[in-house]
């Protein structure tokens, strides 16, 4: 699923946070990484000396840990524009999924989350995982297998959805974890479990949800929850990760509505810049 991992190093400050995201995706077969430093052409050239020298030290680190885990790591530290020159590592090494920090604060701040999943996502045709860099880290593998404890999964049922959730399938079949779906409809009521509210429910969407319930409980999900509330989607996502406690995000990068960015389009941006959660956003292939 995800055999070859393209992480971008922010060698500012050092931690693990991503690495302990990347270890635990050797359930899902991962086995290759490739670090990468981005030396951003805006960048003055007084700084670029200091800037390798940095990031440099940092990979190195980072290569150890990770081969000490059992992967075959790479480096490469291309100059670009940042989200273009991930996209095109990442198509070029036909990494199966794109790992970086949805907040910088470094000398690379510019390739934090503002610039460069807005960048990234519309042109994204590989997985993208974010998480907070910045945030205070477990070491490498310290409690690595935390990432796939509980599942969040918003769906619209769009097409986008639908693609997401066969990654979620495939995830459940290799971790057995928990799982929440959650549908968000417009308005300010907010309703609880599906279990108990089921008659509040339009017909379609019950049946919908209790038939992907289904399906994940067949795949060997441990637990399946289902959960529908009313209100703004992205902030309901945002919510309902850190209400429930959830170790992850799993969603599609568009949805459906008014346009196509009212639901899953813009949410995914949204839920990045506020989860505490890693999110893992599924592209929808044209």
């Amino acid at each position: 699923m995800f055999n070859k991992i393209l992480v971008c190093v922010d060698p500012y400050p050092p931690g693990d946070t991503l690495l302990s995201c990347v270890i635990p995706l050797q359930e899902c077969g991962a086995k290759e990484v490739m670090l990468a430093y981005i030396l951003n052409v805006a960048t003055p050239l007084g700084l670029e000396g200091l800037l390798v020298a940095q990031a440099g030290q940092e990979m190195e680190r980072q290569q150890r840990l990770l081969e000490g885990a059992g992967f075959q790591v790479t480096v490469a530290m291309p100059r670009g524009e940042p989200s273009q020159t991930l996209h095109d590592l990442a198509e070029k090494h036909d990494a199966s999924l794109i790992v970086l920090g949805s907040h910088c604060r470094g000398l690379i701040a510019t390739i934090a989350v503002g610039s460069v999943s807005a960048k990234l996502l519309p042109i994204a045709h590989r997985p993208l995982l974010f998480a907070h860099a910045t945030l205070p880290g477990k070491r490498a593998g310290e409690e690595s297998r935390q990432l796939f404890t509980h599942i969040l999964f918003p769906t619209d049922f769009s097409d986008s959805a639908e693609g997401a959730f066969a990654y979620l399938e495939t995830l459940v079949k290799s971790t057995h974890c928990q799982v929440t779906l959650l549908h968000v409809q417009d308005g300010e009521r907010r309703t609880g479990y599906l279990g108990s509210r089921a008659p509040r429910l339009p017909p379609p969407d019950a049946a919908r949800l209790q038939r992907l319930k289904l399906w994940l409980e067949r795949a060997g999900a441990t637990e399946v929850g289902v959960e529908l509330v009313h209100g703004s989607p992205g902030d309901a996502v945002v919510a309902m990760a850190k209400t429930l406690g959830c170790s992850l995000i799993l969603m599609g990068t568009q949805g459906k509505g008014r346009t196509q960015e009212i639901l899953l389009g813009s949410v995914a941006h949204q839920v990045v810049r506020h989860a505490q959660q890693p999110v893992l956003l599924i592209p929808t292939l044209q």
